[in-house]
């Protein structure tokens, strides 16, 4: 992937650190969609195992984002609740937590230094997301940023992982995307918040 594109990706998943969970919800979609068209436009002399694991990526984009936007659309609440951190504290920790996490890591044999950075700082900036923001539909956009920094390092392994293990990823996050949609609305229906301080007991 191109320096440009990588860091598109990770400054989609700061972007989502800052919205409300509509916006971050369609950022994180646009980012793995992203991730999954990169993917494909780098299948050119890759091996047919890359091009269908690249395929993958693409229909696993469609699904989860299909998934998280129904989740979205039926997730109004009827207890809105604010965050306890300013928007420019949100996303500068997450930055910083980021760039923490670049700088400390070494090197582990990408097909480029730019590739292993963004998908460090993927990582970094999807725990990030899981810990400074309170409704839990960011758990889930959490995981799926994360995941698109294995996906960035795995189509970035000098050949490309194996399909099987494309695979077993897109099976696991779909299904985990679902389950955690599900349990979202059963939280909504019961309590009318999905803030998790609430659900903690430490706020009323």
């Amino acid at each position: 992937m191109s320096g440009g594109v990588l860091w598109l990706l990770v400054a989609l998943g700061l972007a989502a650190v800052a919205a409300r969970p509509p916006v971050a919800a369609a950022l994180v979609t646009a980012q793995t969609v992203l991730v999954a068209v990169a993917a494909l436009a780098m299948t050119p002399g890759r091996s047919a195992e890359f091009a269908v694991a690249a395929a993958l990526l693409m229909v696993k984009a469609v699904v989860v984002g299909a998934i998280v936007g129904v989740g979205i659309r039926r997730s109004a609440e009827s207890r809105p609740h604010r965050e306890a951190t300013g928007v420019l504290v949100r996303v500068g920790g997450a930055a910083a937590f980021a760039l923490l996490v670049v700088a400390l890591l070494p090197p582990f044999g990408l097909e480029s230094r730019a590739a292993e950075d963004a998908a460090a700082a993927l990582l970094a900036t999807g725990l990030a997301l899981a810990l400074a923001r309170r409704a839990t539909v960011f758990a889930v956009l959490a995981f799926l940023v994360a995941e698109n920094g294995i996906a960035v390092a795995a189509v970035s392994v000098r050949g490309g992982l194996p399909l099987v293990v494309e695979l077993g990823v897109a099976f696991d996050l779909v299904l985990l995307i679902a389950v955690a949609a599900v349990f979202q609305r059963r939280i909504l229906s019961a309590f009318g918040t999905s803030d998790s301080d609430v659900l903690r007991g430490i706020r009323g």
